[in-house]
């Protein structure tokens, strides 16, 4: 059954958890070399393309896609590791889910690259899906955890602009979308997440913002308008300690009378689709995620 499959998961984490913690650049080479050993699937391809001066990504595909649709998938990491090298396991299943190709951004990364240069990147690849000429209902964002954050700042950015979606949908795993850390689930969960340390969220936010409040609406997209939003999925683990910050999305843009379809996942950690390899659940989210966007 998945929840025993995410027992030795949850088990790492809580163990990881009581270890001093390393340093970045160990953590960002263990990360690295946990997802370079996940198996890709046959007729996966990738190939690296110029978003812009500051930022490249890796265009995904596997067989049989239509070329015709992009989702632009930005990582998590806590705004400080993560590439799209490690995220190509994950881009084979979103391809196949979505039968679309599947855009990592490789953003800068703090705190080398305090904000706003993540939120600059990812709106960067709005652009790019642009100027390929791929139609704004065929265009897609989603993100996981700080992903997401990059994610549905960057659409909220591009409505602004234009007072219109300039995508067909949103998809958010496991979002992380207050800086501030006011969600109640932080506290009333923080016994049953043993991925995310609510002691260590300050010194998260903090490396990534700079001088920035956490407060701004372009840090903490939780904050901004959903004015003129496109349909959106967010799924979101039962156990996860930015619950909140999912289910206050979810409010924000049912209020706009937009289609939101939320997702709950019983028993499940945070980003646990990143795990689909090793947890069924994880396969059947991303199976689930991509149903959506294929009915837009």
């Amino acid at each position: 059954m998945s929840l025993e499959q995410a027992e030795p998961v949850r088990q790492a984490l809580w163990a990881r958890r009581k270890m001093p913690e390393p340093p970045l650049e160990a953590r960002r080479e263990g990360f690295e070399a946990q997802m370079s050993a996940v198996p890709l699937p046959a007729g996966f391809s990738a190939q690296t393309v110029s978003i812009n001066d500051n930022v490249s990504g890796l265009l995904c595909s596997v067989e049989s896609v239509d070329k015709s649709r992009v989702l632009i998938w930005l990582h998590g990491g806590a705004f400080v590791l993560g590439s799209a090298n490690s995220y190509r396991p994950m881009a084979a299943r979103l391809a196949r889910a979505a039968n679309a190709q599947v855009l990592l951004v490789d953003y800068r990364l703090a705190p080398e690259h305090p904000f706003p240069a993540a939120p600059e990147d990812a709106a960067a690849a709005l652009d790019w899906a642009v100027r390929e000429g791929f139609h704004p209902q065929a265009t897609f964002v989603g993100g996981d955890s700080a992903g997401a954050n990059l994610a549905l700042g960057a659409v909220q950015a591009a409505t602004a602009r234009v007072e219109s979606s300039p995508v067909g949908g949103v998809w958010m795993i496991s979002p992380y979308l207050d800086l501030t850390h006011s969600g109640a689930s932080i506290e009333q969960r923080a016994a049953r997440d043993p991925f995310i340390d609510p002691a260590g969220m300050g010194d998260t936010a903090r490396r990534y913002l700079g001088s920035i409040t956490p407060a701004d609406p372009r840090a903490s997209p939780l904050f901004g308008s959903f004015a003129n939003f496109p349909p959106t999925i967010i799924q979101t683990g039962g156990d996860e300690v930015l619950f909140s910050d999912a289910a206050r999305a979810r409010d924000a843009i049912e209020a706009e009378g937009v289609r939101c379809v939320f997702q709950e996942w019983a028993g499940m950690i945070h980003v646990w689709p990143l795990f689909a390899h090793q947890i069924d659940e994880g396969a059947w989210a991303i199976e689930q995620g991509g149903a959506f966007l294929r009915t837009l």
